[in-house]
């Protein structure tokens, strides 16, 4: 059996994802997760990276599809992210999920997390790290998050550079 560059890569970076998750003992918390927990927790990322419900409510479910296509598996990579948010949040607020804590305190969590020793949690500072950047990719790319960051759409082209350029 050959596996292409690419398979390889996807399977490795499961692997590890799964043995750091496993390690660190989230993994039941993660098959635990119920959709409306992880709908919570990314609707509280969302909200905690992009202001306005309206970019939001667009986001929330483009998040959630590309964290699950992302890494395909038996348990989504959106619960997997969601119960390491909510994990993490109980330890900065005992008791508190991601989607309870105020701001200051997700910043907090975000904080803690990437604060983690590089040889027992790389993969999951690799993956909190990069969520906060897709989180906005996302919101951005969308036409509410277009009119909120006030941009006005694909260009195509100034009068002032046409005719600048003969072949």
């Amino acid at each position: 059996m050959s596996f292409s560059r690419r398979d390889l890569l996807k399977r490795a970076t499961g692997l590890v994802v799964g043995l750091s998750v496993a390690r660190l003992g989230w993994l039941e918390n993660a098959f635990g997760a119920t959709p409306t927990a992880v709908q919570q927790t990314m609707r509280a990322l969302v909200a905690f990276v992009v202001p306005g419900t309206k970019v939001g409510a667009a986001t929330l479910p483009r998040l959630i599809q590309t964290l699950d296509r992302l890494l395909p598996g038996p348990q989504p990579l959106s619960a997997t992210a969601a119960s390491i948010l909510n994990a993490t949040a109980a330890q900065v607020k005992p008791g508190a999920t991601f989607a309870k804590l105020t701001s200051a305190e997700q910043a907090k969590v975000f904080q803690t997390l990437e604060a983690l020793p590089v040889e027992s949690a790389g993969s999951i500072r690799f993956l909190v790290g990069n969520l906060q950047d897709l989180t906005a990719f996302l919101a951005y790319s969308t036409r509410p998050g277009w009119r909120l960051a006030r941009y006005g759409g694909v260009s195509h082209g100034h009068k002032e550079f046409k005719g600048y350029w003969h072949a």
